[in-house]
């Protein structure tokens, strides 16, 4: 491969894809290494966000443990991320696309009951239980597959992500003269909503290591700070709230 790519350079013709993906230069055996940094980067930044959260807002938050069950559920989907850039072998790629797909779904299981409120804990878990159902059918499809059907796990993670953004835009905007920090909301889930759009790019890696899917890597990593702060303002405006009602 690598060959094959410094022949085209020479020959000033286009560098070529093999098997669909870009050569990259490796660094230590690391196959494609600015986008293991960059997810390791994103994981930092959830591991932050998280921790200026969880010492911000009020102890008694009540949503306090099923964030820190979606803090340990985007931190392995990163670790994967990180280690499928290391080694882009059969089954690091589905534990990474696995783990991506399991994000979303514990993204819109804590956005429901973030939204349905204290009361309704047999409807949440309810909800909870047919998305993992779900899930588990979307993984046992692609693991029984004779070839991992990409074009449907990628629709399937575009529906669902899109679910995710509408209803917290919808809410946003709904509360929006309510609650002054939402635009935290609005801006955290349009960047990373325009960030996709870097997937569609497709261009020979940049120094033989940046390559459009690294650059979303990179760009999504700042959003889990703003996230958190969103979610900090809105655990202290929920807490204000229930105690005056009670």
């Amino acid at each position: 491969m690598h060959q094959v790519t410094r022949e085209d350079v020479h020959h000033n013709r286009p560098v070529r894809q093999f098997h669909g993906k870009w050569p990259f230069v490796r660094l230590l055996g690391v196959q494609e290494p600015a986008s293991v940094l960059f997810s390791l980067l994103n994981g930092a930044a959830v591991v932050v966000g998280y921790h200026r959260f969880s010492t911000s807002s009020p102890s008694d938050y009540h949503l306090h443990s099923v964030l820190h069950v979606e803090l340990l559920v985007s931190v392995n989907t990163w670790l994967w991320s990180a280690v499928f850039h290391t080694r882009d072998v059969g089954w690091t790629e589905k534990m990474d696309y696995f783990s991506a797909a399991l994000l979303i779904v514990c993204g819109l299981i804590v956005q429901f009951i973030r939204l349905s409120g204290r009361g309704a804990l047999l409807w949440q878990c309810l909800y909870g239980a047919v998305w993992m159902g779900l899930f588990l059918l979307h993984v046992a499809y692609l693991s029984m597959s004779e070839r991992f059907n990409y074009g449907y796990n990628m629709a399937v993670c575009v529906i669902a992500g899109t679910v995710y953004a509408v209803v917290w835009t919808a809410w946003s905007i709904k509360e929006w003269r309510r609650r002054h920090y939402v635009w935290k909301c609005v801006v955290a889930v349009l960047w990373g909503s325009c960030t996709v759009l870097l997937e569609l790019l497709d261009f020979p890696p940049l120094l033989w290591a940046v390559d459009a899917h690294a650059l979303w890597h990179l760009s999504t990593a700042p959003i889990p700070l703003l996230w958190y702060s969103f979610l900090t303002d809105d655990a202290k405006y929920e807490m204000t709230r229930h105690k005056k009602q009670v």
